[in-house]
């Protein structure tokens, strides 16, 4: 499973029978040079390098990945397209997912609490443990057979960590916000760590961001990636 079709299938999981409103929109665009290591139960490894483009406005999500393999990603609405070499190698539908990534939910500001006050989720308790401050947020009642609790630790205002718990109480996915970046008013996470959970068996994938840009002008062609003509 490639590091994109990974990514969606966890915010599939997560998010997507809820609805975002969004509010307090302060910027529009934001692009990084991006890296993504995978170390998985097995014990294989990758590394997957490029650039990544998100305008909340169009919402399209574009990984310009240079390395293993130049290949480009777009997610457009409910699509997304792998593109090699200007054709289309493979167009699968999946719920609309740029408005759960880091680069929306903190072009809008919602990066401390995950997005999740914008959804069903609601928050049953908080706490302090030295510098943090942990919310635990719960599913609807009507979905708490298929979803676990979601607790969302901030620290100096910044989102800290993440953990996510199955039905049972029982974690399933760990991530953790670092280094982040301070571009433009801008809070943004250098690295995010990601630890994911299965039978006992952990995974895991780090993701660095570098070259952070906010709200550039330029470079109007990186943002949009026209689909229309794409066909298999």
């Amino acid at each position: 499973m490639n590091f994109f079709t990974r990514f969606t299938f966890i915010l599939a999981y997560t998010f997507c029978l809820w609805p975002v409103v969004c509010k307090g929109q302060q910027y529009n665009r934001i692009h990084a040079d991006f890296s993504v290591k995978v170390k998985n139960a097995s014990g294989g490894q990758s590394l997957t390098m490029g650039q990544v483009f998100y305008d909340r406005n169009n919402k399209q999500l574009i990984y310009y990945v240079t390395f293993p393999e130049k290949v480009t990603w777009v997610t457009s609405d409910t699509l997304v397209y792998q593109i090699k070499d200007d054709k289309l190698i493979s167009k699968t539908a999946t719920f609309s997912m740029a408005e759960f990534t880091v680069f929306h939910l903190a072009l809008n500001s919602h990066l401390p609490d995950f997005g999740l006050k914008n959804t069903r989720y609601t928050a049953n308790d908080v706490k302090r443990e030295g510098d943090l401050v942990i919310t635990t947020w719960a599913p609807p009642e009507k979905a708490r057979e298929k979803l676990g609790n979601i607790l969302v630790s901030v620290k100096n205002k910044q989102l800290f960590g993440v953990i996510f718990q199955d039905p049972q109480g029982v974690i399933i996915r760990k991530q953790f916000f670092e280094n982040y970046l301070l571009i433009n008013g801008l809070a943004f996470p250098g690295k995010i760590i990601e630890i994911n959970i299965s039978n006992g068996i952990e995974s895991y994938q780090i993701t660095s961001y570098k070259n952070v840009v906010v709200d550039e002008m330029e470079n109007d062609s990186k943002y949009f990636y026209n689909t229309s003509g794409l066909h298999l």
